[in-house]
């Protein structure tokens, strides 16, 4: 059966607005309907990559609805049956399917780092779909860009990720707008048996984000890290959350979540590590922390244990506040110019989130605290 077609069926009539720790946002802000025929988009990558892969028997294909094949439509059945009372993921799968699939076969790795770009030009809403699939002692290393370009006031985008035993991933995911947009961003990476996730996200949004992204740790001995940078400058909102679920014993993970606000920009960030019962020997980690520059913003973060274990080990640690007062007057003091000594203590501050991106994704979080430092301060000086 289609995807459209399950879809129509009872079980998913009557999704809501999903609602989540400390993230407030207006719903019909990112409602939309996407006429099929309005998204165009591209992709490319570098092509050393793309011969290795294709030479050691991997894949990357586009997916649409004349292509799409029985696995993939499996794949996306079993994320929509997870997220089937969510409005949102509900509304990206109703419409006309459109994104990639990327699949490294077994005892596969993958030297090259896969630079995958993927630029949207549409002028009206668009939905965009990514699934990757590591086979068993697979590697590789994946840097998404997705650019969405023209006049749209919405898009969605949705990530499904699978691991099979011994596999190790890292993803980093970049996402630039030219006009004010609302996104949703939703994304589940599974891993199996000692399994290494490593996921970066840097959403640079101008206008609205709302996000739920997260680790499954399925099997025995697999570590996964989430790694989140948000910088946010006029306006932005943002709400994200991101969660790692243990469902395995001796599984650990961290969490590392940092955003820089500057303007009127408002972040609110969740952060969740789940350990079920039977997940014994787990540890989970995790620190989510907000840099309130300008004079108008807001920020949250929410740190949350959910622990149905004994023998485990779990932690968090969260702040809110401007930058330290007495390290920005020792920065003036050895005769640093002000701006330079705040931007200083602004990169020092995301840095341990930062360094996980290559050089040309540093050079776009640079040009967004170029962009916001020339916005107000709240420090009075």
């Amino acid at each position: 059966m289609s995807i459209k077609k399950v879809l129509k069926t009872a079980e998913f009539q009557h999704p809501h607005f999903p609602k989540y720790l400390g993230i407030h946002y207006t719903p019909e802000d990112f409602d939309f309907h996407s006429d099929q025929n309005t998204c165009d988009w591209k992709w490319h990558a570098n092509q050393n990559a793309i011969a290795e892969i294709k030479a050691k028997g991997g894949q990357i294909s586009r997916i649409d609805a004349c292509t799409i094949q029985s696995h993939q439509t499996q794949e996306i059945l079993n994320f929509i049956h997870t997220h089937k009372k969510n409005h949102y993921v509900i509304q990206h799968f109703s419409q006309q399917i459109s994104g990639l699939e990327v699949i490294i076969p077994e005892n596969t790795i993958i030297q090259k780092p896969l630079n995958l770009n993927i630029d949207v030009f549409n002028q009206l809403s668009s939905n965009y779909s990514l699934l990757l699939n590591l086979g068993t002692n697979s590697r590789i290393t994946i840097n998404q860009q997705v650019i969405i370009a023209g006049q749209a006031s919405n898009a969605s985008l949705i990530m499904i990720g699978s691991q099979n035993d011994n596999s190790q991933l890292k993803l980093t995911t970049t996402i630039l707008n030219h006009s004010n947009l609302n996104l949703v961003l939703f994304g589940n990476l599974d891993a199996a048996r000692d399994c290494q996730t490593v996921w970066s996200l840097t959403p640079g949004i101008h206008g609205g984000l709302l996000g739920d992204v997260a680790i499954n740790l399925n099997g025995q001995g697999s570590f996964g890290r989430l790694n989140v940078l948000k910088t946010g400058t006029v306006s932005d909102h943002c709400g994200l959350q991101a969660s790692v679920n243990h469902y395995a014993p001796h599984t650990k993970s961290r969490i590392n979540m940092r955003g820089v606000l500057f303007g009127k920009s408002k972040v609110n960030f969740t952060s969740i590590g789940n350990i079920v019962k039977g997940a014994s020997g787990s540890d989970a980690q995790q620190e989510s922390r907000l840099m309130t520059v300008g004079e108008t913003t807001h920020g949250t973060v929410n740190p949350v244990l959910l622990i149905d274990e004994n023998d485990v080990n779990a932690g968090h640690a969260a702040s809110v506040g401007q930058y330290d007062l007495d390290e920005l007057y020792y920065l003036l003091s050895r005769g640093i110019p002000i701006m330079q000594a705040r931007k200083i203590l602004v990169y020092d501050f995301i840095s341990p989130v930062m360094q996980e991106f290559d050089k040309r994704i540093q050079k776009i979080i640079t040009a967004a605290i170029e962009m916001g430092s020339g916005e107000s301060f709240n420090d009075n000086l």
